[in-house]
């Protein structure tokens, strides 16, 4: 039988099953992906949802023998434990990448390089499971024509266990059946909730994604069954999860090995630590602080138009912490008009508190469209940014379809290797060159163990 003949399940595991071989650009677009959530897990190491993690974690993990780094340093834990740890640093910070409406490299990203290191993987074998994950993922959302968000959901963690566990059975060269259990496994570990945005709860769930993932397909591997239509039965998890029960279930998949949707969709590398619904917000804020003679100090009102669910995921209208800033639509205007930026320095308390800005996330008024994108429903089609100063001039950044380092607007590679040593600066990473330098040539290297090796040099060094 063909993958166009069986069910979703089944045909998942057995895309994940075949050994394909990818083209360079799909293992180049993975490659990014890996090294920006690297980047972004050694800024978020010592955030501290990740010291309680890994303070719980590890009460387990010093009576087991450790098979992958945690934190890019020295210690060890189980492989599922360490892809629990680091993924939680790498979205903890909410600068992690997007695609599908959903976190990809922030669960795909531990999950391999910790089963990569137990297992001695080499680095194109972690860029073509990377590669698998990302294809499952984005078929699994593809299905969904609302948004998930809309219903409570966080994507990510309920589509991205079935989505890493695929990508790790590849990485174990788990045959068909074991590879459709694995998924099928992970369907019943999924979870995750809008609720808790904005809390320490919300990198825990990508976290736990990830974990799943790993422990799911290792579970499949000693010869654990699953029901081989956990995602399209009905009901099952896609079913189960849709916001209006209108999911498409049925059908062949829509990508293939010359149609990959990591080719066409490409990844979204974030440039700011806040929620990327408020990324082009910012952007377009900027954009007016750049103007000729625009001031901050003489700005009255500000308008902004976006998106109901954006604004919905971004609800602080009151900013008072680091975590409201994160998920506030009137904070990226504010920060956008002010430091033209939205990083970790406007993340300070100092910055946050201070007088300009709270009067400007006061002054600022959401104008909420329900028209949605037709790449991705979470979005309204465009935001923009207006402002009305004390003097009467006003100011229009126009429509900013696109964030900095969207997939269409992508970010350069010195754009990209900057965020990366600022991250490892943030989080007091000292080798951040060569590891940036080895990740850069990660589909030539024939052990990904030597990652690791750079960790432990760097805890030597500090």
């Amino acid at each position: 039988m063909t993958e166009q003949s069986i069910g979703l399940t089944a045909a998942l595991g057995a895309f994940a099953s075949r050994q394909d071989r990818f083209p360079a650009e799909a293992l180049r677009t993975a490659a990014s992906g890996i090294s920006d959530a690297i980047g972004v897990l050694l800024a978020g190491r010592h955030d501290n949802a990740v010291r309680i993690l890994d303070k719980v974690l590890s009460v387990d993990a010093q009576a087991s023998q450790g098979e992958a780094t945690v934190l890019f340093g020295a210690r060890k834990m189980r492989s599922f434990d360490a892809a629990f740890v680091n993924a939680a640093a790498a979205h903890a910070l909410a600068m992690d990448d997007v695609a599908a409406g959903c976190h990809p490299s922030a669960m795909l990203m531990p999950a391999l390089l910790a089963e990569g290191e137990a297992l001695g993987s080499s680095g194109s074998e972690v860029l073509h499971a990377y590669v698998v994950g990302y294809e499952v993922l984005a078929e699994l959302a593809s299905r969904e024509q609302d948004a998930l968000h809309s219903a409570g959901w966080h994507p990510s963690c309920v589509l991205g266990p079935p989505a890493v566990a695929a990508a790790v059975a590849r990485l174990r060269k788990l045959d068909a059946s074991r590879s459709t259990a694995a998924i099928a496994a992970a369907a019943s570990m999924t979870g995750g909730l809008v609720a808790n945005f904005g809390t320490q709860t919300k990198a825990m769930q990508v976290a736990r994604a990830s974990s799943a993932g790993v422990l799911a397909a290792r579970l499949a591997a000693e010869g654990m069954t699953a029901s081989g239509d956990a995602l399209e039965r009905n009901p099952g998890l896609l079913k189960a999860i849709s916001p209006r029960r209108e999911v498409r279930l049925e059908g062949g998949l829509g990508f293939g090995p010359d149609s990959l949707r990591i080719l066409s969709q490409g990844l979204s590398i974030k440039k700011y630590p806040v929620c990327y619904s408020t990324h082009r917000v910012v952007d377009a804020a900027s954009g007016i602080a750049a103007q000729q003679g625009f001031s901050p100090e003489l700005v009255e009102s500000i308008s902004v138009d976006i998106g109901a669910t954006q604004a919905w995921m971004a609800r602080h209208h009151q900013v008072r912490t680091p975590f409201e800033a994160k998920y506030s639509v009137e904070f990226a205007a504010a920060a956008g008009l002010v430091a033209r930026d939205a990083s970790f320095q406007q993340l300070e308390d100092r910055f946050i508190r201070h007088e300009l800005v709270q009067r400007l996330i006061g002054s600022t008024s959401l104008h909420l469209s329900e028209e949605r994108s037709t790449e991705d429903p979470v979005f309204s089609p465009a935001d923009r940014v207006r402002v009305r100063l004390k003097d009467g001039r006003t100011f229009d950044s126009g429509e900013v379809p696109y964030a900095s380092g969207h997939a269409f607007a992508p970010l350069s590679v010195h754009a990209r290797r900057q965020k990366f040593l600022q991250c490892a600066e943030s989080g007091g990473f000292r080798q951040a060159e060569e590891l940036f330098g080895l990740l850069e040539g990660l589909e030539k290297l024939p052990d990904v163990r030597a990652i690791a090796s750079v960790s432990v040099e760097a805890e030597r060094v500090s």
